[in-house]
């Protein structure tokens, strides 16, 4: 094992710890530091000057872990790591094509994992309105579409695209695990299921903006033109629905997040007061919560964690940035 040198900065630190082969999740405090890391220096330069030091093309495990921290770095970190991240996305989709030659285990997870934040990359890139982590307001989801019903057709197709990376990831690791056996308190188990988190996250809000944009459409637009919008909506509703159920029964997400259940029947779009009856979908992170310690012993590189004052300095910058409820991820519409 690789030790970090103790005088690298805390970010440079964590990177390490939480990028590594151990087929374990990501620990939240180090995720929690890269993310604040890119917050004070205001992108990802750090980030990819360690991660490009990584071998991502020759362990799976490695590769994994790296999706499941630039995932969260997309969503929360300083809003510069995305044009940062820019200049790799070729390689990120060389990876992917390289990884998906493996049928099974991580090397397709991987495969389609770097799919996915390669077209997250895409959306925000061409849709700069929206933040990493998605949430806006119904104000700011009518100004997205700048008043023009074409703009919002291509919109709602680009979030279909969007949604559709989602729920192959989040179907792909449930095929991954034997869930006839309690996989989900196993650190292996963990170690896949860990970056679910990120992706309920992402679908609830893309879920909740689709079923909005649609009932947009279908005011302006005869029905027989969105048929295609509305055959597409239903096979991702019948999915996610499906994912989020069986989601919450799994005892690893219990104590870590409070996942939504989507009502028992779509939405009928092409009844307009149907829109009242919506209710958006809201994931809660309880605040106590944190990554469960999948591993019974100090790990070595622990023994050079930075000392108390520094982790107390950076958990009250964390606050500062983001305040003490960050851990929540409440729709906030107006």
């Amino acid at each position: 094992m690789m030790f970090p040198n103790p005088e690298s900065p805390p970010e440079t630190v964590s990177i390490n710890k939480a990028i590594n082969t151990q087929e374990v999740a990501v620990k939240e405090k180090h995720a929690r530091t890269c993310i604040l890391g890119t917050h004070h220096e205001k992108g990802a330069q750090t980030f990819w000057s360690v991660v490009n030091r990584l071998p991502l093309s020759s362990n799976a495990v490695l590769c994994w872990k790296f999706c499941h921290v630039f995932h969260k770095l997309l969503r929360d970190g300083h809003p510069n790591v995305l044009k940062d991240s820019l200049r790799y996305r070729n390689e990120l989709s060389d990876m992917s094509r390289m990884w998906g030659h493996l049928s099974e285990g991580y090397g397709q997870l991987c495969s389609i994992y770097l799919k996915l934040l390669r077209t997250k990359m895409e959306y925000h890139t061409k849709n700069p309105r929206f933040p990493g982590n998605l949430q806006m307001s119904d104000r700011q989801l009518d100004e997205a579409g700048e008043s023009d019903v074409n703009n919002f057709f291509q919109l709602t197709v680009e979030m279909f695209d969007y949604l559709e990376c989602e729920l192959n990831l989040f179907q792909t690791v449930f095929n991954s695990l034997d869930m006839s056996r309690s996989v989900s308190v196993t650190a292996a188990g963990q170690c896949r299921l860990a970056p679910l988190i990120q992706v309920i996250l992402d679908c609830s809000h893309l879920y909740d903006y689709t079923v909005k944009l649609l009932f947009k459409l279908h005011s302006c637009l005869p029905a027989d033109t969105l048929q295609g919008h509305r055959d597409r909506f239903m096979e991702q509703f019948t999915k996610l629905k499906d994912l989020f159920y069986r989601s919450s029964n799994l005892q690893y997400f219990k104590r870590l997040i409070q996942i939504p259940q989507l009502p028992e029947n779509p939405p009928n779009f092409l009844r307009a007061s149907a829109l009242s009856e919506h209710i958006s979908p809201v994931v809660v992170i309880p605040a106590e919560a944190s990554s469960p310690d999948s591993e019974p012993v100090l790990e070595k590189d622990d023994l050079m964690d930075m000392d108390a004052s520094q982790q107390n300095l950076f958990d009250n910058k964390f606050d500062d940035i983001f305040g003490s409820s960050f851990s929540s991820d409440p729709f906030n519409f107006n």
